[in-house]
């Protein structure tokens, strides 16, 4: 015969400032079970989704797969698109890491640059302009993400406004989107009057929109036979991939600290429940003489800690909906939104439930092995 359930429940309002403490324990775990699911849920997406089948890339042969750092002649993208078939379009680009300064602001802030012509927004065709219109010479577009990236009040990037790099200023003239990409933490303009500001007759990469994902080997085959151009094709899906293996012990780094947390908070909740059983010796053993037994004792100590930590759960949620959803995380040259999603929830509730449950082994354990009899004396 096990114990009721509002004894359970009833025994969590007897020792108040115990369960609040325990409570708290439980929802910054499951907060931060939340944030660590969200934060690797996001990085990971933002380079999956950047991946294209039908987009590959032709960088510098010397860049060793960096963009930023790669040079290509400024005429490579017509050469590919007049020479390669299946190639639907070529976009010959600019990517300039560089600091600004926005409007009203003497501080620099770090940022990335994208020069690009018309072509980059078919190549790019998950981009949406959500406000404005595109850039004409000394002009921006933004993405939304662009002030995390530079970590900057998002009022400070709006249409109207005036951004300062390379000793220039340039307005921004629109805002724009690309869901689950690398694009939202940029800012646009158009690439011939860049390469002037920046006096660079180059190009940084060139990304090429085939027709199909098969074309990628004659395209792979033109960059290896004309060796004087000195570049190498890669498609987007691997590019992205091999960007985000770059990243992958910040995620991992991410997973071992909040299991550092959570060990800490078993290990509180643990000995807060030896506790409470070294409080309640006799009352458990008066439960023993009226013919429980261990296991329904046990058992019911389990169920208060598990529903202790379930509530803890819940404002864990509540905690991490309020100051995680919607936020941004700058991140090398990207940035990228966090969001409080299905799996994030469902992480961060089961982690505080595992959290009452790893928590009261000790005390359970104590349970069954009481001796009636010395339980009854105790004072």
């Amino acid at each position: 015969m096990g114990l009721p359930f509002d004894y359970a429940a009833r025994n969590l309002g007897r020792r108040r400032l115990r369960t609040v403490l325990t409570a708290a324990s439980a929802a910054l775990v499951a907060a931060l079970l939340v944030g660590t699911t969200a934060f690797v849920r996001g990085m990971s997406g933002t380079f999956s989704g950047a991946a294209r089948e039908d987009v590959a890339i032709l960088l510098s042969s010397a860049a060793e797969g960096d963009i930023v750092r790669s040079a290509v002649r400024a005429d490579l993208a017509r050469l590919v698109q007049a020479d390669v078939s299946g190639v639907l379009v070529a976009s010959g680009e600019v990517h300039l890491a560089t600091n600004m300064r926005v409007e009203g602001s003497e501080t620099l802030a770090p940022g990335f640059v994208r020069g690009v012509t018309m072509n980059a927004y078919a190549v790019h065709d998950m981009l949406t302009l959500t406000e404005g219109r595109l850039p004409d010479p000394g002009e921006v577009i933004v993405g939304s993400l662009a002030a995390a990236q530079m970590g900057v009040p998002e009022d400070k990037v709006a249409v109207g406004r005036t951004l300062r790099f390379e000793d220039a200023s340039f307005q921004i003239v629109g805002r724009f989107v690309a869901p689950g990409t690398t694009l939202e933490g940029e800012v646009w303009t158009p690439l011939a009057p860049l390469r002037g500001v920046i006096q660079r007759d180059d190009d940084s990469v060139v990304f090429v929109k085939l027709d199909s994902a098969e074309r990628f080997r004659d395209l792979d085959y033109y960059s290896k036979r004309r060796v004087d151009l000195e570049v190498t094709a890669i498609s987007s899906v691997e590019y992205y991939r091999q960007l985000a293996a770059y990243f992958q012990k910040i995620r991992a780094m991410a997973w071992v600290l909040a299991a550092l947390i959570a060990a800490a908070a078993v290990f509180g909740g643990a000995n807060t429940m030896a506790a409470a059983v070294q409080d309640r010796v006799r009352e458990l053993g008066t439960l023993r003489a009226l013919g429980y037994s261990g296991r329904a004792v046990a058992g019911s100590l389990a169920l208060e800690s598990t529903l202790l930590c379930a509530v803890g759960g819940v404002l864990g949620l509540v905690l991490a909906r309020v100051t995680i959803s919607g936020s941004a995380v700058s991140l090398a040259m990207s940035a990228f939104a966090l969001k409080v999603d299905a799996a994030a929830i469902v992480v961060g509730f089961l982690g505080s439930l595992i959290l009452g449950v790893l928590g009261v082994v000790p005390a359970a354990w104590r349970a069954l092995r009481m001796p009636v009899a010395s339980a009854l004396k105790e004072d």
